[in-house]
């Protein structure tokens, strides 16, 4: 990977031009995946890399987070690139020759669709080997640094945000937003639908012409020839259609998969950066089960696509063949599709709403569960079996009246749809028997449109089925909205270098009220020196771990200001904020090994400063006893440590990432005197060069 040409100059002309291509680099990659571009974000996001990135690409991804995208760096040969680019997962690669960003974002058997990012509304069609020479590769086989871009936040459609912050999003709306980036499969999906539509009129047609000649008592040797012609063109007709029923099982298949990646991706982005007051009165472990209604609309979405779609494209098909056999005909059918559309909008009337209450009555059924599940064995004392059986019967009959409503809807519609089905049977046989009486209409063209008939109303049938799904799908998105509706922490904000000595502390007439309208403390004034160690007393509920919080940059206060070396704390871009400042408390242990809780995800900290931090807090031999050792597999909360090992453990954690401020909310509490000395001496350890501010009771 090739330097900018003047690094070392960031003020130069040179370096000026480079830095603005990265800003028109990330516009252009916002705009592929959908993201919204905030110019000055990018521009601070640049200047902030370029302190400790020298490489394009390191220095690209780097300010990548700043607009809401992500860069994942890949060393990949240039043939996997080009096979693994795609409109809304471009590619983005250094091109030393130019000294300029290419991206790569569509592939095609021989060639691959490339932009500027300085004329992104051009693109180029290259060869493999074209685009090896304009990145200065000896081949397509040869390897070299991508970027993979993806949205930080792919479902940022389907929340408020995104629909001018109204409160309500139907799910409706929600939905569209959703399936916006699938639109050419879904395209695709359409248009084999509309192949095998026509493809399927080919059994009518052939039927047509075999009983008209049948009818004019045609039994010679070139009928028999003619019957040959028309049975393998027919077959080949029923292949062709098969064939491109397999091609729409595929899309939707990776559909399927890119909603679920998606979700999954906006979630994991999404939850560990969400505003700790949005959850204040939500149980967030129960909140995320919600998660689960993607399957709802996979599975529901693929019925409508493989099914629904066919169906209403083979109706509107057959109808309009039926149209062109006689006026008479056309009329039926403009009758059969009002009266669809009756069944659809006026039985159909308030299904959407009924489904959403059915949700939500199963998920408070699921809630409670969850209720009996974390706590058994309150639920074993007097009178908790009673409760849990009283309260699960009342939760339950609660889902039966809502599920009762919704079904009273859809079955209005199923009942409407039956009726259609006897109605459009013996209409066309009263008509089409009449028009063949009075010599309008032929016995073969009479056939053939029963037999179309007879599909559609079979069709008809099964839109029952498809009607409750779309009902399923929307109360699905009602609850996954509830997920991306979540706000997330506000992502702008400075990088001050790190200082080698502990923090400087300062808090003015600082207060904080609960959304709610508790107010919890108001005026608080303090100052704490660099490497000095404080303890924040006080009885239950005085506010000291919300202080916590606020010092941590979880919680915005509602009055007052707090600086931290000088600068406003809402001015610290909140990554580089906890990169210095950490909070401990004794159950902040999730389900993984106790190497991955030590760690926390930073790949630098090596294994040997790992086992140096569990020694150092007396956790280490404990662990080397156990089984598995230092990788004994921890489930959420940290059992099966005990609970003073599980204080030793997050202590482990604050030591290997060295932060400057070291704020711990209750770790000592319930201690005994010797635990307490032991870690006392290796906070109060001159050796540690942090701020320390300690809330305890």
């Amino acid at each position: 990977m090739a330097k900018p040409p003047d690094a070392a100059s960031p003020n130069s002309p040179d370096s000026s031009a480079l830095h603005e291509h990265d800003v028109q680099t990330l516009a252009h990659l916002c705009g592929l995946t959908g993201t919204p571009f905030d110019r000055m974000r990018a521009s601070q996001g640049l200047h902030n890399a370029a302190r400790s990135c020298k490489e394009p690409l390191e220095r690209l991804a780097a300010a990548a987070s700043e607009c809401g995208i992500s860069i994942t760096p890949a060393r990949l040969t240039l043939a996997d690139a080009i096979w693994r680019a795609a409109d809304s997962v471009p590619f983005a690669a250094w091109s030393a020759k130019s000294q300029s960003w290419l991206v790569i974002h569509k592939h095609g058997f021989f060639k691959a669709r490339v932009s500027d990012p300085e004329n992104p509304s051009e693109t180029e069609n290259l060869t493999r080997g074209e685009l090896a020479s304009r990145l200065g590769l000896a081949s397509a086989e040869a390897p070299a640094d991508f970027g993979i871009v993806s949205a930080e936040l792919p479902m940022r459609a389907l929340g408020q945000d995104a629909h001018h912050g109204h409160a309500a999003v139907s799910p409706v709306r929600r939905f569209i937003a959703l399936m916006r980036p699938e639109r050419k499969d879904i395209g695709s999906v359409i248009i084999f639908s509309l192949v095998t539509g026509v493809l399927y009129l080919a059994l009518p047609l052939a039927v047509n012409a075999l009983v008209s000649n049948l009818a004019f008592g045609g039994q010679s040797g070139p009928l028999w020839t003619a019957l040959l012609i028309m049975a393998f063109a027919l077959t080949l007709a029923l292949l062709l259609s098969a064939f491109i029923r397999a091609m729409q099982y595929y899309i939707v298949e990776i559909i399927q998969r890119r909603l679920f990646v998606r979700l999954a991706a906006d979630l994991s982005h999404r939850l560990p950066r969400v505003c700790a007051s949005s959850l204040d009165g939500v149980h967030a472990p129960e909140l995320v089960n919600r998660f689960l209604d993607v399957v709802t609309v996979q599975k529901s979405t693929a019925l409508m696509l493989l099914d629904g779609i066919n169906i209403v494209l083979g109706m509107v098909v057959g109808m309009t063949v039926l149209g062109l056999y006689h006026p008479y005909l056309l009329g039926f059918v403009i009758l059969l599709l009002a009266l669809l559309l009756g069944t659809m909008l006026v039985l159909g009337r308030g299904a959407v709403r009924t489904s959403v209450g059915e949700s939500l009555a199963k998920y408070e059924v699921v809630g409670w569960l969850e209720e009996l599940a974390r706590y058994p064995r309150l639920f074993k004392g007097p009178g908790g079996y009673r409760i849990a059986a009283e309260r699960a019967d009342d939760l339950t009959r609660r889902y039966l009246d809502n599920r009762r409503a919704h079904f009273r809807v859809l079955y209005r519609q199923i009942a409407g749809l039956l009726v259609m089905e006897v109605v459009a049977s013996a209409a066309l046989l009263i008509v089409g028997g009449w028009l063949v009486i009075s010599q309008e209409l032929t016995l073969g063209q009479l056939v053939a449109s029963e037999l179309i008939v007879g599909t559609i109303v079979a069709s008809l049938s099964k839109l029952g089925k498809k009607f409750e799904a779309w009902y399923d799908a929307m109360a699905a998105m009602d609850k996954l909205g509830h997920l991306v509706d979540l706000p997330v922490e506000r992502e702008d904000g400075e990088f001050p270098p790190r200082k080698p000595d502990g923090a400087r502390l300062e808090v003015g007439t600082l207060g904080y009220t609960y959304p709610y309208g508790v107010p919890v403390f108001t005026g608080l004034s303090f100052e704490v020196a660099p490497g000095e160690r404080v303890a924040l007393t006080g009885t239950q509920g005085s506010g000291s771990s919300t202080l916590l919080d606020i010092l941590h940059g979880g919680r915005e206060p509602s009055e007052g200001y707090i600086r931290l070396d000088g600068l406003d704390l809402r001015s610290w871009y909140l990554e580089a904020l906890r990169e210095q400042v950490a909070l401990v408390r004794p159950d902040d242990i999730f389900q993984g090994s106790v190497v991955e809780n030590t760690r926390l995800g930073n790949m630098s900290i090596t294994m040997d400063e790992v086992t140096a931090a569990l020694d150092r807090v007396g956790l280490l031999r404990e662990l080397l006893e156990m089984p598995d050792g230092v990788n004994t597999q921890l489930i959420t909360g940290g059992l099966p440590l005990s609970s003073r090992q599980r204080i030793r453990l997050v202590l482990a954690r604050a030591l290997v990432t060295r932060p400057r401020l070291l704020l711990l909310d209750e770790i000592f509490d319930g201690l005994d005197d010797a635990s307490m000395d032991e870690l006392c001496g290796i906070i109060l350890d001159e050796k540690n060069p942090w701020t320390v501010l300690v809330a305890t009771r």
